[in-house]
């Protein structure tokens, strides 16, 4: 007799492991298939997690919190640029590695608000100004986009839709 959960009784060898020091440990009711041996569910529950299970959790957590962090600093700064640029309505396309500094014609945009698009731009030239005849060596370049973008977050890449 079974009552299928699991609940190993004696007489059948297939419904318990001998290799328990216990004896008889549930493992999770028995499937059966026709012509199969018997298969075992491991455990269903783990009450200790594993240390990579933590270590990813925590990470999880934490990029959660980078996320927040940059929506509220999108959000700060979106104001301060409207602020900044009352009359600059509607929508620019933002290229992410601005042309200027090497980026390709046909490389990656973000449709920004106009005034926070303006502000990103003056980012750029503060770090980069236009007109050096020459562009950042591809370390500098590195440097100058994480710089400006710790400061002014592109908000499609944080969930936003601008």
């Amino acid at each position: 007799m079974s009552l299928g959960v699991g609940v190993a009784h004696l007489g059948r060898g297939d419904e318990f492991s001998s290799n328990s020091p216990e004896g008889a440990v549930a493992m999770g009711p028995v499937q059966k298939r026709p012509g199969a041996e018997s298969m075992r569910r491991p455990p269903l529950l783990n009450p200790w997690p594993s240390p990579a299970r933590v270590q990813t959790r925590a990470q999880r957590n934490a990029n959660r919190a980078v996320v927040l962090q940059a929506r509220q600093l999108y959000q700060q700064r979106l104001k301060e640029a409207q602020a900044t640029y009352p009359n600059s309505l509607g929508y620019e396309n933002h290229h992410l590695i601005p042309m200027y500094l090497g980026g390709p014609a046909n490389g990656q945009t973000y449709q920004l608000p106009t005034a926070y698009h303006k502000a990103i731009t003056q980012a750029f030239r503060r770090k980069w100004e236009y007109g050096q005849g020459r562009r950042p060596e591809p370390q500098r370049l590195q440097d100058i986009m994480i710089e400006v973008y710790s400061q002014y977050p592109i908000p499609q890449l944080i969930g936003i839709e601008p």
